[in-house]
C-alpha cells in the first residue's frame, strides 16, 4: 500500500464462533485508522465584564469565526499596580484544514495586530492545541457488508473444516455500524516562527456482522 494513503483497513474476523448440532455462527468487524486532516486552534478573547457576545464576535470579523465556535466563557481577574482588573475570556474552537494551518496562524496575527491598536480592552491569542479527523474525512468512510460477509463465511467455514462439519447457507445475519465522533488529539505543538508536526491517527468505530450459517455432519 502506498504510504500516500491515508485509510488503513485492519480487520479482526473472529470475534466469537459458536458450533452447535447445526449451526455455526460467527462475528466479524473492521476497523479503519484515520489521519488526522484538520488542526485545531484555540482561540481566545479578553473583554470588560459589559462585552456581549456579539460584541467579540464583531471584533473576530474576517477569522472565520462565528457564535457557533464559542467553547466556553472564564472570568478572568488581572493583579496592576493599581488595583485589580476583572473581565472574561471568551475560549473559541476553529478547526482548519492542515494545508490550511500557516495561512490562518497569518490571518490570526494580523486580527490579533488589529485588535490591539484600537485599545478597545480586547486583547486576542491562539494557539494550536490538536489535530482531528473532520466530519467530512470520516462519513467518507462506507462499510463493505460484501466483504464483512466474506470474512465470516471463510472463518465459519475454517471452524466448521475443524469440527468435522459442513458449511451450508446463511440463515440469519444482523449488522450494526457506529457513528464517528472527532475530537482534537495532541498533533500539532506551536513555536514562534515555526511549527513541529506529531503524528497521530483516529480509530474509525468498527463495522461488525454476525452471520449464523446451517451446518451438517460428515
Amino acid at each position: 500500500m502506498r504510504n500516500s494513503v491515508l485509510v488503513l483497513l485492519a480487520f479482526s474476523p473472529l470475534l466469537f464462533g459458536q458450533l452447535d448440532s447445526n449451526s455455526i455462527t460467527v462475528s466479524a468487524s473492521r476497523n479503519a485508522s484515520l489521519q488526522p486532516d484538520q488542526a485545531v486552534f484555540s482561540v481566545s478573547v479578553q473583554s470588560g465584564l459589559s462585552a456581549s457576545l456579539d460584541d467579540v464576535v464583531a471584533a473576530l470579523q474576517g477569522s472565520g469565526l462565528t457564535a457557533a465556535n464559542l467553547s466556553g466563557v472564564n472570568s478572568l481577574q488581572l493583579a496592576l499596580n493599581v488595583g485589580t482588573m476583572s473581565g472574561l475570556t471568551w475560549v473559541f474552537s476553529l478547526p482548519v484544514p492542515l494545508a490550511n494551518t500557516k495561512a490562518t496562524v497569518a490571518s490570526l496575527t494580523t486580527l490579533q495586530q488589529n485588535i490591539a491598536k484600537l485599545a478597545n480592552g480586547f486583547t486576542l491569542s491562539f494557539s494550536i492545541v490538536g489535530t482531528q479527523v473532520s466530519q467530512q474525512l470520516a462519513q467518507s468512510q462506507t462499510c463493505s457488508l460484501t466483504g464483512l460477509v466474506a470474512d465470516a463465511t471463510t472463518q465459519a467455514q475454517n471452524l466448521a473444516a475443524a469440527g468435522g462439519m459442513t458449511l451450508g447457507a446463511i440463515v440469519a445475519m444482523s449488522s450494526s455500524t457506529a457513528n464517528v465522533i472527532s475530537s482534537a488529539q495532541p498533533g500539532f505543538v506551536a513555536f514562534v516562527g515555526s511549527f513541529s508536526a506529531v503524528t497521530s491517527t483516529t480509530l474509525v468505530p468498527p463495522c461488525a456482522v454476525t452471520v449464523k450459517f446451517n451446518a451438517s455432519r460428515f
